[in-house]
């Protein structure tokens, strides 16, 4: 495997290829085994608090939080098999809310079953996939525009200053300006995810070599299973709980 391109998959992927854990600085809930995690874990309770379903993965449901030397590419992943955030060591302020906040997302959506199982395609794999990291991109958009009408506006300047995520953040400001209304800019925020060429490249040829890798690990013959006609339902809602409409692209 291809370790930049495994790393850019931050959701619910099996992740044998990530960077090795000897290097890791890991503290188990409740997070007091070291002071840096712990103040990690403080700013982040801080910044999802009165979103119920971030605050109980963070609290009953995340298995560990590490920081690793050895991510280059990616900021920080979830790891599934141990329900850990892996995090870059040089991550602070803004743009560690954000990636905090974007992996208990990917927590959160593992812990309600909804991370793709080898039994689909594997077009319908990287299209579960790409639903799941948009997903994600919305919950990160909802918290960080809470703050930034708080007073608190880091978070919401990191992401318009992450080439991965900037065009985003455009689209749902733009459709939040225009609407008032938080459903229809997540929508809009969705389907812009889509939209990015280099992200859903990157994406996808990611999620097919680790596909491709785990079947041939585990002697699969391939399997051609459809994404649940509910998955998209039961994926996409805010952080409140409230669902959004979301669509996955024809093509």
């Amino acid at each position: 495997m291809i370790p930049a391109l495994r790393a850019l998959i931050v959701c619910c992927l099996l992740l044998q290829g990530a960077p090795v854990r000897a290097e890791m600085t890991c503290a188990a809930p409740p997070f007091d085994q070291d002071t840096r995690i712990a103040a990690i874990v403080e700013r982040t309770s801080e910044t999802v608090r009165g979103f119920d379903g971030l605050e109980a993965t963070l609290n009953t449901t995340l298995g560990g939080i590490c920081i690793s030397d050895h991510l280059h590419v990616a900021r920080g992943y979830f790891e599934p098999d141990t329900r850990r955030i892996v995090l870059a060591p040089e991550l602070e302020g803004g743009l560690l809310q954000a990636v905090m906040v974007h992996e208990l997302r990917h927590a959160e959506q593992h812990t309600l079953g909804l991370c793709p199982t080898l039994s689909l395609g594997m077009k319908d794999y990287a299209q579960a996939v790409f639903a799941m990291e948009a997903d994600a991109t919305v919950t990160n958009l909802v918290v960080a525009s809470h703050l930034k009408a708080e007073g608190d506006p880091a978070m919401w300047m990191a992401l318009e200053n992450w080439p991965m995520q900037s065009d985003i953040v455009d689209v749902f400001a733009a459709s939040l300006e225009e609407t008032g209304n938080l459903s229809l800019a997540a929508h809009a925020a969705f389907d812009a995810w889509f939209d990015g060429e280099v992200r859903t490249h990157a994406y996808y040829v990611a999620s097919c070599l680790d596909y491709l890798d785990q079947t041939e690990k585990a002697h699969l013959l391939p399997q051609y299973d459809r994404v649940a006609p509910d998955f998209l339902t039961r994926l996409c809602t805010l952080p409140d709980g409230t669902g959004y409409a979301c669509n996955l692209p024809l093509e």
